[in-house]
């Protein structure tokens, strides 16, 4: 454990500008899905001592046997590292778990293994709330040094805090034009504080992305226990337009937004019906970036869903050469990395970009990304008033003295459609 403790020390800090992000650190890798209930695109939050479970699973490109385990470890509300001891937050028979539940693919062209496990379980228990790193480890291959194959994040709070939003186009920057601001409401009653400004720490994300998150602003006022942001600059996002879908349900007919399916060995390959840039809102029942596994030929998707190339284009003439389109969604996690980034066709005038998926639903959009990492809507989709965006309030506690941060409170809300 201290060899792994002190490499992901190192490593942690070299990625800590993406430190809130799933990052997979092997090819094989696919899918990994964390959810809490049935809502596998709400931010992953266990309340403390509940009866609540965190699903995890992923795939793995072979039908190989391989030796997996899994960590968690407790962070600061900035997701940097904090001091505790392992046993301060977390109970647990050895410091890491064997993954005991796998199942190969059944009836696929692309072989793989799915795996799964549940938290809290019999030898692990988060004990304090805050932010938590989840590592999967390969401890197959007998090396020197630590294997990470993936991590993630998840969030326990303890709900001593009452969070409520009001979320309004008439911003302090435009009425009913590009924009979408919140005002945030937190009852306090249950928290002893003496300075708001270092006790208490927000972040607030639109549609779960952290490109965009606010992070720590600060009140705009205090009544009695209530604190308040409203008229806050900082809690003014971009309004976006509401995402594109696209259905792989079969490799035999195209589905939704799917122009045609073709087998090129050894891969199934899709491609969509062309995009264009919007001018326009366009309402539509969107799910807000979120994936679902899904095979019209399968009793369980999980493990008997096939891989697909999918192969993506975007007609729009060339940006500036600082900034480049990624595709976006929950199942990209929300990162800007090769795999999601479109390439421009010369010839073709077009933007391209080819993803291997597992079946399924997805929702996506296209991001302009600059070269500080933002991602911004208006050159592909737009800003649009009208667009029914979620936001997440993450609310934390450092008692003055206290050794870490905790989560007293979350809430998600969405915008009413006009």
């Amino acid at each position: 454990m201290c060899t792994r403790f002190i490499f992901f020390l190192v490593f942690f800090y070299a990625l800590s500008g993406m430190s809130q992000r799933t990052e997979i650190y092997n090819e094989k890798i696919k899918t990994i899905r964390m959810c809490v209930g049935k809502d596998s695109g709400m931010l992953p939050v266990l309340r403390l001592n509940s009866n609540d479970k965190l699903e995890v699973s992923f795939d793995e490109l072979s039908h190989d046997y391989h030796r997996y385990s899994y960590s968690i470890r407790h962070l600061n509300a900035d997701f940097s590292p904090e001091d505790l001891l392992v046993s301060d937050y977390v109970w647990s028979v050895t410091d890491e778990e064997l993954i005991e539940d796998y199942t190969q693919s059944m009836n696929t062209t692309v072989l793989y293994t799915h795996y799964r496990f549940s938290l809290p379980n019999a030898r692990m228990k988060p004990l304090l709330s805050g932010n938590y790193e989840l590592t999967v480890w390969n401890d197959s291959e007998m090396a020197d040094e630590p294997n990470p194959l993936f991590r993630s994040f998840f969030y326990v709070t303890e709900d001593l805090a009452n969070i409520n939003t009001t979320i309004t186009t008439d911003t302090d920057i435009d009425r009913n034009a590009a924009h979408q601001q919140l005002s945030v409401k937190v009852g306090t009653s249950s928290l002893n504080l003496y300075d708001v400004s270092k006790e208490i720490k927000m972040i607030v994300l639109q549609n779960n992305r952290w490109d965009n998150a606010v992070t720590a602003p600060s009140p705009t006022g205090q009544t009695g226990n209530m604190l308040l942001w409203q008229n806050c600059r900082d809690l003014i996002f971009t309004a976006g337009n509401e995402y594109r879908k696209f259905e792989l349900i079969s490799t035999r007919y195209p589905g939704m937004h799917i122009d045609g399916i073709h087998y090129y060995a050894p891969y199934y390959h899709a491609t969509l019906m062309p995009d264009v840039p919007r001018k326009n809102h366009l309402y539509d029942e969107d799910q807000n970036g979120r994936f679902v596994p899904l095979s019209n030929n399968s009793g369980n998707a999980d493990y008997e869903a096939d891989y697909v190339w999918v192969h993506f284009n975007l007609a729009k003439e060339t940006l500036p050469q600082e900034e480049h389109i990624y595709i976006n969604g929950n199942w990209t996690y929300d990162q800007f990395t090769p795999p999601y980034r479109m390439k421009y066709n010369v010839q073709k005038n077009v933007y391209e970009g080819d993803v291997l998926l597992k079946q399924g639903y997805y929702s996506y959009q296209y991001l302009s990304v600059d070269h500080q990492g933002k991602g911004n809507t208006q050159p592909v989709e737009g800003d649009f008033f009208q667009t029914e965006n979620e936001y997440t309030v993450l609310l934390y506690y450092r008692k003055l003295g206290a050794r870490y941060d905790r989560l007293v409170g979350w809430r998600t809300g969405h915008i009413a459609r006009k």
